[in-house]
């Protein structure tokens, strides 16, 4: 059978373009497969990590401790805690992958129903902070990387180190000293706007939290684009397009900026899971009602079946955003790119 060889121009034949697309579909497959294994090892030490009470001492944390003995047995064979471990796995996980997340043994009603608007309340808090952080960090990380070790590089660094040393707490308390308490134009709490207030009171809600996402998020991705920006800018290909005369800004990001994009979208990756990582924490100091307050909310109360729910809906977050992560990177490779 012939060979397709390379065209003169470089350009690669058929043949090189179907082994790069098979490869990438091959990687695409592998990766999904590791996300699913991912996923089950995961509900798998969420069950038993939530399952070390016995089902009379969940039982107890549900129904007080003055409950009657003949309470507690009900509330046992009623949640169908009486039954083998293996079993009760087995049940649960079915159950979820089905879309029924169990009931709440605190409240007594479907987890599901009530857990669905707090996930989208998160979600869009999250989405809404990326969309700053990452626009954001590429044109600093590319501005700091075309003056390195200058007197601006230096500080804008050191201030960046600084800032993400602070946990999302304190960055949370800060972001409420200056915004509500010094120059009062944002709400310090942010469940009442959304519960009860204006539709412009509720998006105000999302303001500060998500002020201090970004805060939180950035000076990683900063750092990382800065140091990619500053080893393609210093490429052989990049410094041969600046002596050809082309304008700066086609050098900076028709050249350089395109051929750092591999860390980059790497950093967005894991930028992506360090916001919806943070959003336990800053919605409990806003008093956001997303998802983060709920889990907390879950663990104070007991309520294990919740904390599963829950757990299991983040990790699925996590999951696929690194599978999306993988993906593009695979995408943005350049041996590969380079054959497609």
């Amino acid at each position: 059978m012939p060979t397709w060889p390379a065209k003169p121009d470089g350009v690669p034949g058929p043949r090189t373009t179907r082994s790069a697309r098979a490869r990438l579909l091959l990687g695409g497959v592998r990766q999904l497969a590791v996300a699913l294994l991912t996923l089950l090892a995961v509900s798998v030490v969420t069950y038993l990590a939530t399952s070390i009470k016995s089902p009379q001492a969940v039982a107890n944390s549900a129904l007080g401790r003055g409950a009657a003995p003949e309470q507690v047995t009900a509330f046992v064979q009623a949640h169908g805690l009486d039954a083998p471990l293996p079993e009760r796995y087995a049940r649960w996980l079915s159950g979820f992958v089905r879309g029924d997340w169990g009931t709440s043994v605190s409240t007594d009603r479907p987890i599901r129903p009530d857990l669905m608007p707090r996930l989208g309340r998160t979600l869009l808090l999250v989405t809404a902070s990326f969309l700053v952080v990452v626009p954001l960090s590429i044109a600093l990380g590319a501005s700091l990387a075309q003056r390195w070790g200058s007197r601006l590089d230096v500080a804008a660094t050191s201030g960046l180190t600084v800032l993400r040393a602070f946990p999302e707490f304190v960055t949370g308390v800060g972001a409420i000293a200056v915004f509500s308490v010094l120059l009062n134009v944002l709400p310090p709490e942010s469940g009442t706007g959304i519960a009860f207030g204006t539709p412009w009171q509720a998006a105000e809600a999302y303001v500060l939290p998500a002020v201090t996402l970004v805060l939180v998020a950035a000076p990683f991705m900063v750092r990382i684009t800065r140091a990619a920006a500053r080893d393609t800018l210093l490429a052989a290909h990049t410094r041969a397009a600046a002596f050809r005369g082309l304008p700066r800004r086609t050098v900076v990001w028709g050249y350089g900026m395109r051929t750092a994009a591999l860390p980059i979208v790497n950093a967005a990756g894991l930028t992506l899971v360090h916001l919806l990582s943070g959003t336990i924490v800053v919605e409990n100091v806003f008093g956001f009602p997303g998802i983060g307050q709920a889990l907390v909310s879950a663990v104070g109360t007991g309520d294990t079946v919740a904390v599963q729910a829950i757990a299991m809906v983040t990790a699925a977050l996590f999951v696929a955003i690194s599978l999306a992560t993988d993906l593009l990177a695979m995408l943005f490779n350049p041996r590969l790119r380079s054959a497609t």
